[in-house]
Order: structure tokens, then C-alpha cells, then sequence
């Protein structure tokens, strides 16, 4: 009975997508998390009957792709100067240990043992930015530039600048944990754009939260749910229909 599995295709689809609203709601408190939502499309369809006006009849739905939505987060006074929050689109880019480049939202960094900036895994900003041990005041302008005001001077110097990483399509950037995200054929390579040509702006002492909306998930949630109980019932139907066709006697 083509039904089971038709409702089968949807019950499995349902749960995929409480999966991904149970990942959603479980960062809603991660820096510069950028919450995702499911897409999915419709399966193969056959042609039932003949003549001139055949009924086509499909045969359930499937994932079709998991949407990261890139809309900018609240950003929150932490006021260390080693927190920064990009107003506008682009990234941090960051060096791996592999020495490859990832970019990310969350600009939570602070200093190691040799003066570099690096995130909480020890990845350093690309552009190896090292602030001298004597360093008294650090200083970010919304360009990125970082300037320092060392002991003994009151005039700020100039030890680097932040890349800010932008993408064609940001959506087609794959998500690979800590917050971090690599390109793909789909994001296109990245550029590096100034404030003064549209790019996105740095914010000292600042954190950017979470984009997910409680409510909205809570809402998606419940629609799931549902879906997935009608499913389930369609199941049911089918199945005490094969039942009745089972115990039919001449």
C-alpha cells in the first residue's frame, strides 16, 4: 500500500526536522550561532489512468537542504578589549592548526603565552596579530585596525589589522563545529572587504549572541509535531485497511 510509505517519507522528514530545531534551541546562548531551518521537496510522481487526462500521483517528501540563516545577532557590552562583534555581513578568519583558513561570528579571543590573538581553541587571527607584553591599551577601530599603547608611550602604534572575510553566498559555507565555518564551491572563495566599500564594521567590547527566536522555534516545534502525529495517523489508517483486506472471507 502506497500510503505506508508515503507517510513514511513524511514521518522521517518531520523528525530531521526536530532535530535541527532541537540543535537551534540548544545554541541559543552560543556566540554568534547562526541558526538553520529545513528545506525539503517532493519525491518522484507516477502517472495513474489513461486517456487524455492522466492523475499523478506522488510519493512523499524528502530533505532537500539544511538553510543556515545568517541575519545578525544581538550584540552585548562585555567590555574586554579583546571581544570584537562584526556589524554587517563577513567573518573573522582565523588560522587552523593545519594552517588552512575557517571564519566565524564569534569574536571572543584573548591573548597566549607569546602575545598572539587566538580564539578559545588557540587558533590565531589571520594577519598574525601579536600584542607586546608591555602593551597597557589595545585599541580596535571599526576598519579593524589594531593600535596598542605601550609603557612609556602615549601615542597609540599601529601591530596589525583584522580580516574580515566576506562570501558571495554565505549561506553555502559548511558548518564544522567551535563555531567555526569552512568555504565550499557553493560560498564561492572569500574577499576581504573595508567598511568604506560595505563590509562590515568592527564593534571593541562587544559580543554577537545567538540569531535563534525562542518563539519561532517554539512554534516550528509544535507544527513538527503535528506533522508528524498525521503522519503517523495515515500509518494507522493504511495499516487497518490492509487489516480489513486481510480478514475479508467469501
Amino acid at each position: 500500500m502506497r500510503a505506508l510509505y508515503t507517510a513514511a517519507t513524511g514521518m522521517a522528514a518531520e523528525q530531521t526536522r526536530l532535530d535541527d530545531i532541537a540543535n537551534n534551541i540548544a545554541n541559543i546562548a552560543t556566540t554568534g550561532f547562526k541558526r538553520s531551518r529545513s528545506a525539503f521537496e517532493d519525491l518522484l510522481y507516477q502517472e495513474i489512468g489513461h486517456g487524455d487526462a492522466p492523475v499523478s500521483l506522488g510519493s512523499g517528501t524528502r530533505l532537500a537542504a539544511l538553510e543556515r540563516d545568517f541575519a545578525q545577532g544581538a550584540a552585548t557590552p562585555t567590555g574586554n578589549p579583546l571581544d570584537f562583534a562584526l556589524d554587517g555581513d563577513g567573518f573573522f578568519a582565523v588560522e587552523s592548526p593545519d594552517g588552512s583558513l575557517r571564519y566565524t561570528r564569534d569574536g571572543t579571543f584573548h591573548r597566549d603565552s607569546e602575545g598572539r590573538v587566538v580564539t578559545s581553541h588557540g587558533w590565531p587571527l589571520a594577519g598574525d596579530i601579536v600584542i607586546p607584553e608591555d602593551a597597557t591599551e589595545i585599541r580596535v577601530d571599526a576598519d579593524g585596525t589594531f593600535s596598542v599603547v605601550t609603557a612609556g608611550q602615549t601615542e597609540p602604534s599601529e601591530i596589525g589589522k583584522l580580516q574580515i572575510a566576506t562570501f558571495v553566498n554565505p549561506a553555502g559555507l559548511r558548518p564544522i563545529g567551535n563555531n567555526m565555518f569552512t568555504e565550499t564551491t557553493a560560498s564561492g572563495a572569500s574577499t576581504e572587504r573595508s567598511v568604506q566599500d560595505g563590509g562590515a564594521s568592527v564593534m571593541q567590547g562587544y559580543r554577537e549572541g545567538s540569531n535563534v527566536d525562542v518563539a519561532t522555534e517554539l512554534v516550528s516545534m509544535i507544527v513538527a509535531q503535528r506533522a508528524y502525529e498525521l503522519n503517523s495517523k495515515v500509518v494507522q489508517a493504511a495499516d487497518e485497511a490492509l487489516g480489513v483486506a486481510a480478514n475479508l472471507k467469501r
